[in-house]
């Protein structure tokens, strides 16, 4: 990735840049895709601008995965566990004997939800699932050396609780719902086409779908009636599909799983959610019969049924009044009902496959607590080996990028520091090399990493400023000589650190802006390393009444340190600095609520300019000083737009600020050329743009780290070309 393309400022790299750029706009002129407007040279006075080429990439992308189905694990001829799941994207998890092994098989976006699992004769795997973003339903295979990924049915929204089924040749089949018109579909292939019917669009019907084939290869579903609340049946018997009613004895039906027994009849495991029992219906070939296998509390949500060779049910369920993973089955006498995993809040969305020796195996998910506001998805696998149960974990969701910081090395190479905040708060730190990321935890001590701010030392060695949740501490890391991290509490007299911003000075020494939070002295407060000690010390106090937040420093070139944030009470933009003997406080903007997301740079005479959101308009503004007075702007206001705030000034002095539009979930880039502004929407792929941060190479080319929040992954953006410039068109087409 070799994005660092340098241009002289004012030189050679500039013209051909502004060259190139009137040269793609005549061309777009004379393809008709930009109109020639007639009059004056005037109507073209207007600056013009290209697009920026944009680099995207996901820096550090952990897994996020949720609601598997019922039919995600399947043992090979070993007995070897394989799994599919995925949420993001979609992955498959196989045991050899000695080790897990995770893939990738769908890069798309918010794939993989309600995955089912089949393997081939050969071992081969072969999954359906439902895209979540196009509202799709997929199919993957792998055929021994390559994955292949199709999309199956996208009319409409279908694609949900798909269960799918290979028959004696490894064709699939998949029963599945049309959310659209809220139907049970079925989809084969038949080894040249896939068809699509629906089996039944009576009401709303087809959750829960669970399939099996016969021996004759003919299909078998078990679904639930959302608008009778009933458990349904569906088969084909060569000929036409036949449906019934299984119970309708209250709403009965959720979480349903359908398996057949060697004379081809249905057996069927489903929840009562009326009185919150797990239940059992099988056919002998003349009549239903409805049992109840367990009642003890809310129990049966998440249900996986498997008949061994005797034709006697396994069932894995969840014990939501325990929270456990419970596993029932019958000895051909009487139900046996126990708890198979009890470690924290386990047993959601099961999936149960009997092993040659008809010991039951259950991959599930876990709840864990990361922290009062949040909770992850650990991915566990359960066996019994004759004698006990065996637990271990296979994944763990993760959700990374919070309060990223993004500062560029001599090499215009990224550095970029961040909150990883699942599974458990930690402060992380990647950096590219020219050709490949390295990411390290830079401390993992639980509930740290918030309100990171980043700042590369002559060496390029970074440092870090960040919030301790735990201890409510200010904190600062930094790499000591390269030869490894230094962590030390900077302040810890009440709840200190929010709203970090570090700056170092000629000297290399961290200056650091941030909010006090404790409740009886409230105020921004500042503390800078001298080399041999740390001062501390309040700017501006709120008392008990208010707080200051989002704060943003700098240091002028005497080292003076300057300071943009937000006051909380009066919902003003406030702006204070040193001016070597005291402290200057003073308001920027009062009108309305403003000066969230603050951001502030130095232009070369010292002067301060400030991006900041707009609350009462939902807009992006900006502020400067030009010596004499303040001057304030709105630079865009098209949605509700400003945040996450990230200013830069590039060395004409110019502003560039990236932010998200928060009503589309964008990432957005807005800069001025002397003249105009000019805004770019950089990142549209999902809920992205948060915690955006910004830094200009020595070409002036934007760099912007910042958070998919669909994903839960750090992202980083760069602009290889931006083309700013006047052209005066009409005389460009009269010489033409």
């Amino acid at each position: 990735m070799d994005l660092q393309k340098k241009d002289k400022a004012g030189g050679t790299g500039r013209f051909l840049r502004r060259a190139l750029a009137g040269l793609l706009l005549l061309v777009l002129v004379m393809a008709g895709l930009i109109p020639a407007q007639s009059g004056s040279a005037g109507a073209w006075n207007a600056p013009v601008s290209l697009t920026s080429l944009w680099h995207t990439e996901a820096v550090d992308a952990p897994r996020d995965f949720e609601n598997p189905g019922p039919r995600s694990l399947a043992l090979d001829l070993s007995d070897h566990p394989h799994i599919a799941y995925g949420k993001d994207h979609l992955y498959y998890a196989w045991h050899d004997g000695g080790d897990w092994h995770i893939e990738t098989v769908d890069y798309a976006t918010g794939v993989g939800l309600y995955a089912s699992l089949a393997l081939d004769a050969a071992g081969h795997p072969h999954i359906g699932y439902h895209d979540g973003v196009n509202y799709d339903l997929k199919y993957a295979r792998y055929d021994g050396s390559t994955w292949h990924v199709e999309t199956v049915d996208s009319p409409g929204a279908v694609g949900w609780h798909p269960s799918l089924a290979l028959d004696g040749i490894g064709r699939p089949h998949i029963s599945y719902r049309d959310d659209t018109g809220g139907d049970l579909k079925y989809a084969y292939y038949d080894g040249t086409a896939w068809h699509r019917e629906t089996v039944d669009s009576a009401g709303n019907v087809g959750r829960y779908s669970s399939l099996a084939l016969d021996g004759s290869g003919h299909p078998h579903i078990g679904y639930y009636d959302s608008t009778n609340g009933d458990l349904k049946y569906a088969h084909h018997d060569g000929t036409a599909w036949h449906l019934e009613v299984v119970d309708s004895a209250g709403d009965v039906g959720k979480y349903s799983s359908l398996a057949l027994d060697g004379n081809g009849h249905p057996h069927i495991s489903y929840y009562d959610s009326t009185n919150g029992d797990l239940k059992y219906a099988y056919h002998d070939g003349s009549a239903w019969h409805l049992e109840m296998v367990d009642s003890a509390g809310d129990v049966g949500k998440y249900t996986s049924l498997a008949l061994d060779g005797n034709g006697h049910p396994h069932i894995s369920y969840r014990d939501d009044t325990g929270g456990d993973l419970k596993y029932a089955h019958h000895d051909g006498t009487a139900w046996l009902v126990e708890t198979a995993d009890s470690a924290g809040d386990a047993g959601y969305y099961s999936s149960l496959a009997l092993d040659g020796s008809g010991h039951p195996h259950i991959s599930h998910l876990e709840d864990y607590v990361v922290n009062a506001e949040d909770v992850g998805n650990g991915l566990r696998y359960a066996y019994e080996d004759g004698s006990s149960w065996h637990m271990e974990l296979v994944d763990r969701t993760g959700e990374v990028g919070l309060h990223t910081s993004l500062a560029l090395d001599g090499s215009g190479r990224p550095h970029i520091s961040y909150c990883a905040w699942q599974p458990d708060k930690a402060l992380k730190y990647a950096r590219f090399d020219g050709s490949a990321w390295h990411i390290e935890t830079v401390d993992d001590t639980s509930g740290v990493g918030l309100y990171t701010s980043l700042a590369l030392d002559a060496a390029g060695h970074p440092h870090i400023s960040y919030y301790d949740t735990v201890g409510k501490d200010l904190k600062y890391a930094y790499y000591y000589d390269g030869s490894g991290w230094h962590v030390e509490t900077v302040d810890s007299t009440g709840d200190v650190g929010w709203y970090t911003s570090l700056v170092l000075d000629g000297s290399g020494h961290p200056h650091i802006s941030y909010s006090d939070l404790t409740a009886t002295n409230r105020g921004l407060k500042y503390a800078y390393y001298d080399g041999s000690a740390w001062h501390k010390e309040m700017v501006d106090s709120a008392g008990t009444m208010s707080m200051y937040t989002y704060t943003s420093l700098a240091l002028d070139a005497a080292g003076r340190p300057h300071i943009s944030y937000y006051d909380t009470t009066n919902k003003d933009l406030k702006y204070a600095y040193y001016d070597g003997s005291t402290w200057n406080i003073g308001v920027v903007d009062s009108t309305g609520d403003v000066g969230k997301y603050s951001s502030l740079d130095l232009d070369g005479s010292g002067r301060p300019h400030i991006g900041y959101h707009d609350s009462t308009n939902g807009d992006l503004k900006y502020a400067h000083y030009d010596g004499a007075q303040w001057h304030t702007e709105t630079v865009d206001s098209a949605g509700v737009v400003g945040w996450y705030t990230s200013l830069a000034l590039d060395g004409s002095g110019h502003p560039h600020i990236s932010y998200q539009n928060g009503l589309q979930g964008d990432l957005k880039y807005a800069y001025h050329d002397g003249s105009a502004w000019y805004i770019e929407t950089v990142d549209t792929i999902g809920n992205v743009g948060e915690h955006t941060s910004l830094a200009l190479d020595a070409a002036g080319q934007p760099h912007i780290s910042y958070y998919d929040r669909t994903n839960g992954d750090l992202k980083y953006a760069a602009a290889a070309v931006t083309a700013y410039y006047r052209i005066y068109l009409p005389l460009v087409l009269r010489n033409h």
